[in-house]
C-alpha cells in the first residue's frame, strides 16, 4: 500500500504540468508525517516517519502540456474523483484498488511556475498515512 501512496503522489508531480509550470529539472521531497498501520510493528512505523525522500525528474514541454487527469488514471486500478491544478491550487483525489482493498488519497496544495507544496492523505480501512511534499525546479533538464 505504501508503494501505492508514493506513486500517485510522484506522478502526481509531473501532473502539475498545467501552462504556468516550467519545464526543466526538478527536485521533490516527500515526507511522511503520520502513518497508522495495525499490524506493523512500531520500529517499521517510526522507520518511516519524518525520513524525507528527494527525487529529481525532468519536466519536458510535453508533460508541461499533458492532461494532468490522463497522467493520474494511466494506472488503471485508480480512478480520478477530482482534479484540479489550476490558479495556483492543487486539489485532487483518486481511489484505487489495491491488494490490501480500497484506498482514497487525497492531495492539495499550492504551485507557482517553478516550485509546489502538497498535502496527502491516504486512508484504506484501518491503514492511514499523511505526507507532505515541496519541490523546486532546478534549472535546464541534464
Amino acid at each position: 500500500m505504501h508503494r501505492v501512496f508514493l506513486a500517485a503522489l510522484l506522478v502526481s508531480a509531473p501532473a502539475l504540468a498545467a501552462p504556468k509550470v516550467t519545464p526543466g529539472q526538478w527536485q521533490a521531497t516527500t515526507t511522511i508525517e503520520s502513518a497508522t498501520m495495525p499490524g506493523m510493528p512500531p520500529q517499521a512505523l517510526a522507520m518511516m516517519k519524518n525520513r524525507p525522500t528527494t527525487v529529481t525528474y525532468c519536466l519536458t514541454p510535453q508533460d508541461v502540456e499533458a492532461d494532468p487527469k490522463k497522467m493520474l488514471a494511466a494506472d488503471k486500478s485508480c480512478k480520478v474523483n477530482r482534479m484540479l491544478f489550476q490558479g495556483g491550487r492543487i486539489d485532487a483525489q483518486m481511489a484505487c484498488k489495491t491488494d490490501q482493498g480500497p484506498a482514497v488519497i487525497t492531495m492539495k496544495g499550492a504551485y507557482t511556475p517553478t516550485s509546489y507544496t502538497m498535502s496527502s492523505t491516504m486512508k484504506s480501512g484501518p491503514m492511514t498515512m499523511a505526507s507532505r511534499m515541496s519541490a523546486k525546479r532546478l534549472g535546464p533538464c541534464k
